[in-house]
């Protein structure tokens, strides 16, 4: 199973491209679980995972939440600017 995850700004830089594919024996986890793993999978971007926000279906989610591979899922940084 692979969770399919659209990436934003920096972070898309630093995972490699603006859709990755993460493999996973879950197929439903916790928001929460999504981003120790993707942590896992690229710590390089672990500390800015940790501050963004994650989208399902086109809505945000809270940290409880859950996320399936069939879901539509994005990682959104946090963004500043004037």
């Amino acid at each position: 199973m692979n969770y399919h995850i659209q990436v934003f700004a920096g972070l898309a830089e630093q995972m490699g491209g603006p859709i990755i594919t993460v493999p996973t024996d879950q197929e439903t986890m916790s928001v929460a679980a999504l981003k120790d793993l993707l942590s896992e999978c690229f710590p390089e971007a672990a500390a800015q995972l940790q501050g963004s926000f994650v989208a399902r279906n086109q809505a945000y989610a809270s940290p409880e939440d859950l996320v399936s591979i069939h879901d539509e899922i994005a990682i959104i940084p946090p963004v500043s600017g004037g």
